[in-house]
């Protein structure tokens, strides 16, 4: 992780202290680059509507805090690192004039090298840390987009379901409606023949009383006796 590798890199710098305080205001602005990350993916898992990929993708949240909170420790320890290796650092550079070892010239030089170097590779880091970011924020927008597509399918999924429940009950009306006009019709088929019969016997009967017709009273009474 590039964020530990300059944190690690602080824990063994003691170049001056400007240069101190701009490796220092690096790694407090890769630790909230990756706060700003850990609360898109708590976002994230708010739109994901299945429970096992939240459940992943918590896993991974809870993961990342834990991780930042072990690298903010890991940058208060590197800090009192620094406080002692500046005081170790004194206090050879005093011991190196008093013995005559080295001069004052080339104390400074030493310093500078020292601190150019440990700069020079804090400034790879966080390049290296910002592409990191920078691909890490192209796979959330891309997994939030896939989270819209994918409620944008379930959510015309549903409506057709609907348009189906209600193509059915009206398709469930329609056949009881056609059933009941169909026994309508058998009704009034009867009712007809009825009426028909019924009118027929009582023009028969009117007939019978009013027109002579040889053997009908004879045919009658048979009828009766039958």
């Amino acid at each position: 992780d590039e964020l530990e590798v300059d944190i690690a890199l602080l824990g063994k710098f003691s170049g001056p202290r400007d240069e101190q305080r701009r490796l220092s205001d690096s790694i407090r602005e890769q630790q909230r680059t990756a706060e700003r990350l850990i609360e898109r993916l708590q976002l994230v898992v708010e739109d994901y509507d299945v429970e096992q990929q939240q459940i992943k993708i918590q896993a991974r949240v809870q993961e990342q805090e834990q991780r930042a909170k072990q690298q903010q420790r890991s940058f208060r320890s590197a800090l009192l690192k620094y406080r002692g290796n500046v005081e170790a650092l004194a206090k050879k550079e005093r011991e190196l004039l008093l013995s005559g070892a080295a001069t004052p010239a080339e104390l400074r030089r030493r310093k500078a090298r020292t601190g150019n170097a440990a700069l020079n590779a804090a400034s790879d880091v966080t390049t290296a840390l910002q592409e990191t970011v920078s691909m890490m924020n192209e796979e959330i927008d891309k997994s939030v987009s896939n989270i819209m597509a994918m409620e944008d399918s379930s959510e015309k999924l549903r409506k057709t379901k609907a348009q189906y429940i209600a193509m059915d009950d009206i398709l469930k009306l329609s056949k009881n409606l056609i059933r009941t006009l169909e026994q309508a019709d058998v009704l009034d088929r009867w009712l007809m023949l009825a009426g028909l019969v019924l009118f027929s016997l009582v023009a028969f009967n009117i007939l019978r009383k009013r027109v002579w017709i040889p053997g009908l009273y004879t045919l009658f009474r048979i009828l009766r006796y039958l």
